[in-house]
């Protein structure tokens, strides 16, 4: 039987541009579930270490205990930053606002193919009450 028109290959083809097209949707999936969760997780380190540096006296113990707890915090919930900030500012008196900003750079080479850059830098922001009844030094 002679046919006029050979669809051999055809199958492979549309194979690989459907594996190809679920392959794309699967990278951007990922990245995008990896910027959401690294965002969730910078602003609750953000916060952890708010709360850290607010139970400080001098604002050099505040920023290694901002430091020390967003690093902490960050790295027992799996964020591996590339690069990593932490600053405080604001007054340790009691009753005093502290603000944490903790910047971290996400890697995300590994899901490029789906457009997103080799890197996205995510920030949150915590501000904490310095408390108004504390102990020893104040």
């Amino acid at each position: 039987m002679n046919r006029p028109h050979a669809d051999t290959g055809t199958a492979a083809v549309e194979a690989g541009v459907a594996v190809t097209g679920l392959l794309l949707v699967g990278f951007f999936t990922i990245g995008a579930l990896r910027v959401t969760g690294s965002s969730g997780d910078v602003h609750a380190a953000a916060r952890s270490a708010a709360r850290a540096a607010a139970a400080s006296y001098d604002p050099e113990q505040a920023r290694q205990a901002a430091e020390r707890v967003a690093f902490g915090s960050l790295a027992e919930r799996g964020v591996a930053c590339r690069t990593l900030t932490v600053n405080v500012t604001g007054d340790l008196t009691a009753g005093s606002l502290v603000t944490v900003d903790v910047t971290c750079t996400v890697a995300l080479t590994d899901v490029t193919p789906a457009g997103f850059g080799s890197t996205r830098t995510v920030t949150g922001r915590a501000v904490e009450r310095v408390d108004t009844i504390r102990g020893g030094n104040t």
